[in-house]
């Protein structure tokens, strides 16, 4: 089936469309092989009901950098985003609601109705994140070093590379990787529902509660992404996620890479210790010079190799990669937009053209994370829903919309049942929590799709039903990410790379993964090495 090629991408999610187009770029032959008969991984946009184009799994965007959309041309390729705003909007049970905007001084106004405090704190608070989170851009691009002496000329170039950085920033950057989102936001903030309102994206795609040491870190994460020049932002992609998995293929084929989809990957082909190709399911081998895999760690290191082609310590190493999950995504038809009670606005308006986040307190959350550490679904999850007919109306038939639910918490093993059973007890459950806080919700609905956990793997390959591919806790970051020694993109097998989110900087739609091992391969092919 052809001959050598330079390079075969396994997997066709944005980060391995990423790195197919930067590899194209640099004048590789380059193949991308996806499983699925859609491209795009978890960054997908599908048709579960006639009419509905649904972003199944990921739904918002922020952490794609403007760097990656100037040099890929994703804009020339249809690429293109509508910011949500306000941030978020959270009602509470009394009936009223904070509103969260990208404007500083206009979030402090909202929250000076319910601490003078905490609107003067939140000033500061700001500045303390956008500092911090622009200090961790800096780290975006970089390859980290491993933890070997060999890469001590590494880690001094990474020093020279942040000298920016005071012992203040190094200090608060470690803190924030021990310390809980909820003793953080206790250090600047006094009210329960502001704090409540800004704990949300402390638990976002984590297997923790906002009381869990190093949930702060979590937040941090989340303020390093941008939209249209606003730090923190998210933002809608027009024709769904899918279209950004549609722009980054658009770029690779322009490029001169090229993509099959339908093909499922047996095992990488290994040869005198080196990766030589890929062996498909149904028999044929397709030989490449390299193998870069956008799989999950596990299953790359595991089902792909196999434990007899890896070092023992390796395998006990990858053996202890956490990837656990209490993410929940439900998908609900609307016949009409909801009217939230704590809302006398028009329709739609800011609950609907923010992200609507039911997050009333820390302690809420931290019930929410109790239920599901002992096996079971939360008796009343964290739910923030985006409805993305607002800024399109032509995802959904004419007069009826969407609403995109990101919840937690479901286990991905439940201590009593099945998700076969729980699943439709679980949509129900989500569906009841938004008609308590918009009235008529309920009646509204005409379908819904509930992706707990093991579905999220089944369809996405996300183990463990891990939005990011792997906890992003501090001992699986950086150079300790996936595994120590190989947080560079190489792994253990000369000629095999890994390009997905359990790779730096780790989860969210931002393909700076892709980019940072395609600068490796690149590397390595013009140096005669790896």
């Amino acid at each position: 089936m052809g001959g050598v090629r330079d390079a075969i991408v396994v997997g066709g999610g944005h980060n391995g469309l990423a790195c197919a187009a930067y590899l194209a770029r640099a004048g590789l032959d380059v193949l991308v092989l996806e499983r699925r008969d859609v491209l795009g991984g978890a960054a997908v946009t599908e048709e579960p009901w006639p009419g509905y184009r649904v972003s199944s799994a990921s739904y918002v965007v922020s952490l794609l950098p403007p760097r990656i959309e100037r040099e890929l041309r994703l804009r020339a390729h249809g690429y293109r985003v509508s910011l949500i705003d306000p941030d978020y909007w959270v009602p509470y049970p009394d009936g009223s609601s904070l509103t969260l905007w990208g404007d500083v001084g206009r979030t402090a106004e909202e929250i000076a109705r319910f601490s003078k405090r905490d609107a003067d704190a939140y000033v500061e608070f700001d500045t303390y994140f956008e500092r911090l989170g622009r200090l961790l851009r800096d780290l975006l691009f970089v390859v980290p070093p491993n933890l070997t002496l060999r890469d001590a000329p590494s880690w001094l170039k990474l020093g020279i590379r942040l000298r920016r950085w005071s012992g203040r920033d190094v200090a608060e950057i470690v803190r924030l990787f021990t310390l809980s989102g909820a003793d953080f936001l206790d250090e600047w903030f006094e009210d329960e529902r502001v704090k409540g309102a800004l704990a949300t994206q402390a638990i976002i795609g984590a297997w923790c509660g906002p009381m869990s040491p190093g949930s702060a870190y979590v937040l941090l994460h989340h303020w390093v992404g941008q939209v249209e020049g606003h730090p923190g932002a998210w933002g809608w992609v027009h024709g769904g996620m899918g279209s950004v998995t549609e722009a980054l293929a658009a770029a690779a084929r322009t490029a001169g890479a090229e993509i099959w989809t339908g093909v499922h990957v047996r095992r990488v082909v290994l040869r005198d210790g080196r990766a030589r190709g890929v062996e498909l399911e149904d028999g044929p081998v397709l030989l490449a010079r390299r193998v870069i895999s956008g799989a999950h760690p596990i299953t790359t290191y595991l089902d792909l190799v196999g434990e007899p082609h890896l070092p023992d310590e390796v395998v006990r190493d990858v053996g202890r990669y956490r990837t656990r999950s209490g993410s929940v995504k439900v998908n609900v038809a609307l016949g009409e937009l909801p009217r939230p009670t704590a809302w006398d606005g028009p329709i739609p308006g800011d609950p609907h053209t923010g992200l609507l986040a039911v997050s009333p307190s820390i302690a809420y959350l931290e019930r929410a994370w109790d239920d599901a550490k002992y096996g079971r679904t939360s008796e009343r999850p964290y739910l923030e829903a985006v409805f993305p007919t607002v800024f399109e109306s032509g995802i959904a038939p004419p007069g009826k919309h969407l609403a995109l639910c990101f919840t937690q918490f479901g286990p991905y093993r439940l201590a009593d049942g099945s998700w076969d059973t729980e699943r439709e007890a679980y949509g129900r459950k989500i569906v009841g929590l938004l008609d308590e806080h918009c009235p008529g919700f309920a009646s509204s609905v005409e379908h819904v799709e509930v992706l707990a956990p093991p579905d999220i793997e089944e369809r996405f390959g996300l183990l463990g039903g891990n939005i990011f591919q792997g906890e992003m806790s501090p001992d699986q970051m950086f150079s300790m990410r996936p595994i120590p020694r190989y947080a560079d993109h190489r792994t253990p097998v000369a000629g095999l790379y890994l390009c997905g989110s359990g790779t730096h900087p780790g989860g969210g739609v931002m393909a700076v993964p892709g980019r940072n091992c395609a600068s490796i391969v690149v590397r390595d092919a013009r140096r005669g090495r790896g």
